[in-house]
């Protein structure tokens, strides 16, 4: 008989403005411009190379159904990182410095209203440092409020049993 695989989840890794494992504050990020969260390091020891991601966001006062805001990966190896931005909570200076970023998905707004609104995914990762990158690709501002952000990365490592 054959052994079943089962997923695992571990503890999620978090990053938001405050009370999370790392900084990301992407509050009022106008059109076109960026914000990538401080780099995180996921250790040397045994992990998963396999994440879900969730990423959630609350647009700003007036909203365009079908605009969406980008959603990037940056990693490292700690010593050369995917592009120059540094490693911290900064941001984006460009949009050239999404070139060697991996997009991974994408919010999408969906309705004409403030609420939150979430994207989510799996993504293999092998770098041992990581942040997440937003990119406001809608035509207008988002949230102020620092608490209607956040993205995180949940192992979800095989289990043989």
């Amino acid at each position: 008989m054959a052994t079943k695989i089962y997923q695992h989840d571990e503890t999620a890794k978090v990053w938001k403005a405050s009370g999370g494992d790392a900084a990301f504050t992407p509050t009022s990020l106008a059109t076109n411009t960026g914000r990538q969260g401080a780099h995180l390091d996921l250790g040397t020891s045994a992990r998963s190379r396999l994440f879900a991601w969730r990423a959630w966001i609350v647009p700003g006062a007036t909203r365009v159904v079908g605009e969406a805001i980008r959603i990037y990966l940056k990693t490292s190896d700690g010593t050369s990182p995917d592009n120059d931005d540094g490693t911290g909570d900064i941001a984006v200076s460009s949009s050239d410095k999404l070139r060697n970023l991996r997009q991974i998905g994408a919010i999408v707004i969906d309705e004409n209203a403030a609420v939150p609104m979430v994207a989510s995914g799996f993504i293999e990762v092998v770098a041992r440092y990581v942040a997440p990158v937003f990119w406001n690709g809608t035509a207008n501002t988002l949230s102020a409020t620092a608490a209607d952000f956040g993205f995180s990365l949940t192992p979800v490592p095989d289990e043989v049993q």
